[in-house]
């Protein structure tokens, strides 16, 4: 697939979405490709109302709508321009350079906004839970001061492949690594790698023998790209079904029935932020039935789920970053 490409004219008018009236006229092909995260104004991501000058170049992806198995979006907290939504693990947070349908996409639909909202933090495809979103310019600047101010918390719940004892803290630092096939990849260790912190607990054990299994209670203090994830992989517990650290790409049961994992056991289970009136506010995103029947076939406790969020923690570090992570 190809992008269609278009030279602001003079009379194209003064927006990305009136020059993309213009160009698709009844077509929401292209007249909706802004919305939709398809559009690109001198190849940056263009909004709706972004200005547009003389001479730019708008360029609009094909829509493909392709996230097969993934189940809808649904919005699960509101407060004014901020709000929680539960991403699937088969979407990306936001769109592809084609249009793929991503969270902000769907929630944009559902809510019948012009603009797509900004999610706070990106989970990546494979990893599902609550997103925290602004819809709006007062909510992101909102958000902008509560991150820098350390002030929204987020609860993961994964399923590490390994034994993992105990509470503490990882705070090996992160940075990037070079992967087979020329990706870069955040590593321990890596270039320029920064502090990075994340609180963790083993809330029960699963798995016999040589495949043992942890449910862990991850609480990320900074935000680095797969922190979780790398974090929980330089403790020789790689999270079930990440592959790009470590983790199996399948798990056999007791009764010898091999289980192949389709995404990451990861899921971002609660947020919680104060809203513009300083009342704190929080959501939680139920965990997937993917997760809970995995952990039921490694003969886990189905009511360690519940034990996740009441499950004691020791106290924050004191670093400044904000804390987020996917």
């Amino acid at each position: 697939m190809t992008a269609a490409r278009f030279r602001v004219g003079p009379s194209d008018g003064p927006t990305v979405a009136d020059v993309l009236e213009r160009a698709g006229g009844a077509s929401r092909g292209i007249a909706g490709a802004a919305a939709e995260g398809r559009a690109f104004l001198n190849g940056r991501r263009a909004r709706p109302g972004d200005a547009v000058a003389l001479g730019d170049e708008l360029a609009v992806w094909p829509a493909r709508r392709d996230a097969p198995g993934a189940p809808p979006v649904e919005v699960l907290a509101r407060w004014g321009e901020l709000l929680v939504a539960s991403k699937p693990a088969a979407l990306p947070t936001e769109p592809e350079r084609r249009g793929t349908r991503s969270l902000v996409t769907e929630i944009a639909e559902l809510l019948g906004l012009r603009d797509l909202p900004h999610a706070a933090s990106r989970l990546d495809v494979g990893v599902s839970g609550a997103v925290l979103c602004a819809t709006g310019a007062r909510g992101r600047r909102h958000l902008a001061a509560m991150r820098e101010a350390g002030r929204i918390a987020r609860v993961y719940v994964g399923i590490a492949g390994g034994r993992v004892d105990g509470a503490g803290t990882w705070d090996a630092p992160i940075g990037a690594a070079r992967a087979r096939g020329g990706r870069s990849l955040p590593a321990v260790g890596g270039a320029d790698a920064r502090d990075a912190a994340t609180r963790y607990r083993a809330v029960a054990s699963a798995g016999r023998g040589a495949a043992p299994a942890t449910l862990l209670r991850l609480d990320p203090v900074t935000g680095r790209t797969h922190q979780l994830r790398v974090h929980a992989a330089h403790a020789a517990a790689p999270l079930l079904g990440d592959r790009d650290h470590g983790g199996a790409r399948s798990v056999t049961t007791a009764k010898g029935r091999v289980i192949p994992l389709s995404r990451v056991a990861l899921h971002a289970l609660r947020v919680t932020v104060p809203d513009e009136r300083g009342e704190l506010c929080a959501a939680i995103s139920p965990v997937p039935d993917e997760l809970r029947e995995l952990w039921g076939a490694l003969d886990g406790d189905g009511s360690a789920w519940d034990e996740v969020l009441s499950a004691p923690l020791e106290a924050a570090l004191p670093l400044g970053a904000p804390s987020g992570t996917r």
